[in-house]
């Protein structure tokens, strides 16, 4: 026998976000299929007839954590269970976060907001996931996505600031 989930809207956005001084919100969340709470980046569906990706990712961020990207990067899409389920996963990149409201999500969630050093994210969640608390997978994938567009970001930047032309 095969099981499989379809969703109306496979889409669905989780989002990286980044403050100017190097931290990033990650959310605790009840996860009912599992009976536990989730560590895990902000995440949403894109179920908003005519509303752009990048306009998803940036309201769930607003929402769930309360902060508002400056800028967002599209990394990456692919699947996510593809044995499964049809969902299909985009990454974001959400830079120059500034603090706007309190988070927590809506009405029918009950989100947790901490705010981890990037630097220390890979092993601030790595050690929760040897502690026992549900962590997430795709949250080591993002950061490796992260950093690798945060590099290029860095080179673009320094060859502008030496008046050099892309190559």
């Amino acid at each position: 026998m095969w099981y499989s989930a379809k969703r109306p809207n496979p889409e669905t956005v989780h989002i990286l976000g980044l403050t100017n001084d190097g931290l990033v919100p990650v959310i605790r969340q009840w996860r009912y299929p599992l009976e536990a709470p989730v560590w895990e980046l902000p995440a949403g569906l894109c179920d908003v007839e005519g509303e752009a990706m990048t306009q998803t990712a940036l309201r769930e961020l607003e929402e769930e954590t309360g902060y508002r990207g400056q800028r967002i990067l599209h990394l990456m899409r692919g699947t996510v269970t593809p044995g499964l389920s049809d969902e299909m996963y985009n990454a974001f990149l959400a830079l120059g976060l500034e603090k706007v409201g309190e988070g927590g999500g809506t009405a029918s969630e009950d989100i947790e907001v901490e705010l981890v050093p990037f630097a220390e994210l890979f092993d601030s969640m790595l050690e929760r996931s040897r502690q026992g608390e549900l962590v997430d997978s795709k949250i080591f994938s993002h950061i490796s996505l992260a950093v690798r567009m945060l590099e290029q970001l860095n080179r673009e930047l320094a060859r502008m600031e030496q008046g050099q032309e892309d190559d």
